[in-house]
């Protein structure tokens, strides 16, 4: 049977890229600072590497789950 989801719990907020660098160790990574509002800046990571080039995404709007838990990815802490 599908799994029911509730959309209403998701925490969907605009933010802009702020800066962005090439995962260390990751070929298909971006890391990621994005504004969404809060204090800090979230540093997310994003698998984007094979569509855009990292200083084409600096000042773009995209949408954040802002409500994600925070997961590492290939050892970069991902908050978003």
């Amino acid at each position: 049977a599908p799994v029911e989801m509730d959309v209403s719990k998701l925490d969907i907020r605009v933010g802009v890229i702020q800066e962005a660098w090439e995962h260390e160790e990751a070929d298909k990574l971006f890391c990621e600072k994005i504004d969404i509002g809060e204090e800090q800046p979230r540093e997310i990571a994003s698998g984007l590497r094979a569509y855009y080039k990292a200083e084409d995404l600096i000042g773009k709007r995209v949408c954040v789950l802002a409500n994600l838990k925070s997961r590492k990815l290939v050892g970069f802490p991902s908050h978003g």
